[in-house]
């Protein structure tokens, strides 16, 4: 059986009618919200941007959708998240972000209390298959709901190409917990968490998107449109699809979609409502934004290239121009997703275990995904510039910006 995802337009801003159709296409919420359901709402809210602005869930369709949910008579209804807890950047305080996008507004206009997951009491769920996590902490409001809908933004993303609903889940870890995954590696501990945690119906605001690296207004995407579906895979499958990303190039999606009893493929989704190609865009690329501040750079990228070498690539570049080796890189080619036509000489670095039959051409960073070290080693071996140097320096400066914001992870 095909799973459903529905598309729907929003017309003259009016979220209510977007989100009752989508719903009603879909399949909406009658065999799934009891009276004695515990619901929560969980919207995309990582950090501080104006509502609509596609940096984060519009508080006009979080306020549709809560709406939809209320209208179930449920035992119990709350808006809950967890805002960025920054890994190379800073941290936002999630009240701040609930007041700032008008979320908090919303929320008390309608009666619905506000959770802030980061702050909330931890409970541990066991990963049965660890790749990187064999626990995950999540937040006592999420693990002991009935029922959460994911109300996510569609947005690329730099570090897993694109995130969407089963990426919005990672707002449910607990603090610091956030951050231990991307030290883990995200891309797997991704694979984990979504091993245990998984929404029970996704509503998605594409009303306003964002590509590249979220800056407003530059990267902010009207589309206009809203996405809803009660299998979370199919809906980010036609979420990529629907902004140009490979579904196959985000590492938790391809390695779920091998999964049994999954979708594997846009053929396993039924789409119903507006047409998934007739509105399809191509949205810019995070990691082709990141790349701009290497302009000496150059990543040819095969087939195979995806999330899971993007994140840790981004990282690796990242400090080794902190580390002042920017000279050191001019010229450097990074092969990556096992690419068959190119001409590269000089300064070559092999990225990921899809590319070994090309190692004997540079130092190489195997593993799927490989490491951060393991990609800051081998740019720095073919580079001339010291590892430990470099690993020291990323560890002052991250220590420096976790304390720094220290106060803001439990608000």
């Amino acid at each position: 059986m095909k799973q459903r995802v529905s598309i729907t337009k929003v017309v003259e801003c009016n979220f209510d009618v977007a989100v009752g159709q989508a719903l009603d296409l879909a399949g909406g919420f009658g065999d799934l919200i009891k009276p004695d359901s515990r619901v929560v709402v969980k919207p995309n809210l990582n950090k501080v941007a104006p509502s609509g602005s596609g940096a984060g869930t519009d508080a006009r369709m979080t306020e549709a959708v809560t709406k939809a949910v209320l209208d179930m008579h449920p035992a119990s209804v709350v808006i809950a998240e967890g805002a960025a807890v920054g890994y190379d950047d800073g941290s936002y305080s999630t009240e701040d972000v609930f007041r700032a996008t008008g979320t908090f507004e919303v929320a008390q206009r309608l009666g619905v209390p506000c959770v802030f997951l980061n702050s909330d009491e931890a409970v541990a769920l066991k990963v049965p298959e660890p790749l990187a996590m064999d626990r995950v902490l999540v937040a006592r409001t999420i693990a002991e709901s009935d029922i959460v809908i994911s109300v996510p933004v569609i947005k690329t993303h730099p570090r897993t190409n694109m995130t969407n609903s089963l990426k919005n889940m990672f707002g449910a870890l607990v603090g610091t917990e956030k951050r231990t995954a991307h030290v883990l590696g995200i891309n797997n501990a991704l694979i984990d968490i979504f091993s245990v945690l998984r929404p029970a119906y996704s509503i998605v605001d594409a009303n306003v998107a964002s590509e590249g690296v979220w800056r407003v207004p530059e990267d902010s995407r009207v589309m206009g449109l809203v996405l809803a579906g009660k299998d979370a895979l199919a809906v980010d499958i036609v979420s990529s699809s629907l902004i140009g990303v490979d579904p196959y190039s985000v590492l938790y999606l391809r390695a779920m979609m091998e999964w049994a009893d999954e979708v594997h493929s846009l053929n396993d989704i039924e789409i119903v409502g507006e047409s998934l190609w007739d509105n399809a865009e191509r949205f810019k690329p995070a990691f082709e934004v990141v790349m701009e501040m290497f302009p000496n750079v150059t990543v040819v990228q095969g087939d195979q290239f995806c999330g899971g070498c993007v994140a840790e690539l981004v990282s690796a570049l990242r400090h080794l121009k902190l580390a002042g080796y920017e000279t050191q890189m001019n010229g450097l080619t990074i092969l990556a997703g096992n690419p068959t036509e190119f001409e590269a000489s000089g300064k070559i670095v092999v990225i990921g275990g899809c590319s070994e039959e090309l190692e004997e051409l540079g130092p190489m960073a195997a593993g799927c995904p490989p490491t951060e070290d393991e990609v800051l080693e081998a740019i720095c071996e073919a580079c001339g510039a010291e590892p430990s140097l470099v690993m020291s320096m990323r560890d002052e400066t991250r220590r420096q910006v976790w304390e720094s914001s220290l106060d803001l992870v439990g608000k």
